[in-house]
């Protein structure tokens, strides 16, 4: 059974995905010279990344900066924001996350400072920015472009528990409940650490990599995310000795089960592939085109109110530019919430 239990649950996934089947095809790529229709900054990232993050936030404050609703101004590596006197139909004009996030950032006061250190109050602060953007743009776009097929999911877990509960009450031991208890345990923060692992480190460890600088930010959360790893694996080891090393080797079996499937689960919608190919046109022009004259917007330590309207694109569709660049890296340890 310890055998055959990862071996179904791999069936299960495999069937499933099948049933699903593909994505739509790629559509021709076309240049555009404009944002799809409708598409704030964060949402464009949102369509081709499937993700809002520390990028997601800084384009948002670049856009407002744009519109006329705020200054930016930096101080080594602090940014401090300005509140500024914008008209209603400008405000009116803005996308449901950048008013979301306009509220928000001055609910205290006409300025605000942003700071990329690590403490509590930075962290959750940054983080609960992104969680509103994020918010905001799974209500409005989540439904329309993607499908997660969260229901296959939610089946392959509970057949995950499924098969390893009655296994462990009956181990041969003297303490059914206490493996039974650990087996619970190994499972949910496996599922759980696996899943903010794919979600939120490895996006921002590909972007660290990428862009070869911001590395220091991310060592904190790694490192916590490695001591539950190494709790995870000691539990293992003792349910090896209780229970069964092949025990144990199927629990490790069957999370990777989950946590490899999971993500391959997601699809876009035809309208959602269509959109992609839209979002890749208007990438391509900035790439090809703008790019040169990105780079020499908003120099270090000037405001970006006079901005090129395209900077906040180029900021979330990951266009080399050096502002989008130093702003997004200062927030890139606050959160990052992928459409798994």
């Amino acid at each position: 059974m310890t055998l055959a239990a990862p071996a179904l649950l791999f069936v299960f996934y495999l069937a499933a995905w099948l049933w699903i089947g593909p994505e739509p095809k790629p559509g021709i790529v076309v240049a555009r010279y404009e944002p799809p229709d409708g598409m704030s900054p964060a949402a464009v990232r949102y369509i081709a990344f499937g993700t809002t993050d520390g990028r997601s936030f800084a384009s948002v404050i670049a856009q407002l900066a744009i519109r006329g609703c705020l200054r930016v101004e930096q101080s080594n590596a602090k940014y401090k924001l300005s509140r500024l006197m914008s008209d209603r139909a400008t405000e009116t004009a803005l996308a449901r996350e950048e008013k979301r996030i306009l509220t928000l950032l001055f609910e205290d006061g006409p300025v605000i400072e942003l700071s990329p250190a690590m403490d509590q109050r930075n962290t959750a602060q940054n983080g609960r920015y992104v969680f509103h953007i994020h918010e905001e743009l799974t209500k409005e776009l989540g439904a329309k472009y993607f499908t997660r097929h969260s229901g296959f999911i939610a089946l392959g877990v509970l057949t995950t528990f499924g098969f390893a509960l009655p296994l462990a009450a009956t181990a041969h031991g003297r303490d059914a409940f206490g493996a039974v208890f650990i087996t619970c345990w190994v499972l949910f923060c496996g599922l759980t650490i696996g899943l903010i692992a794919e979600a939120l480190f490895l996006p921002s460890w590909r972007t660290v990599l990428r862009a070869r600088m911001g590395w220091t930010k991310l060592l904190p959360g790694s490192a916590a995310m490695a001591v539950f790893a190494g709790v995870i694996v000691f539990l293992l080891t003792k349910l090896a000795a209780a229970v069964s090393p092949s025990f144990s080797y199927m629990l490790v079996a069957l999370l990777l089960i989950n946590l490899g499937w999971g993500p391959r689960l997601k699809r876009r919608t035809r309208l959602g592939r269509q959109m992609l190919d839209q979002v890749a046109g208007f990438k391509q022009f900035l790439e090809k085109v703008e790019q040169d004259k990105l780079n020499r917007l908003s120099p270090e330590g000037e405001s970006t109110d006079k901005s090129d309207p395209l900077l906040p694109f180029a900021i979330a569709l990951e266009v080399k530019e050096a502002w989008g660049d130093r702003l997004a890296q200062t927030f890139l340890a606050s959160m990052v919430i992928a459409e798994e």
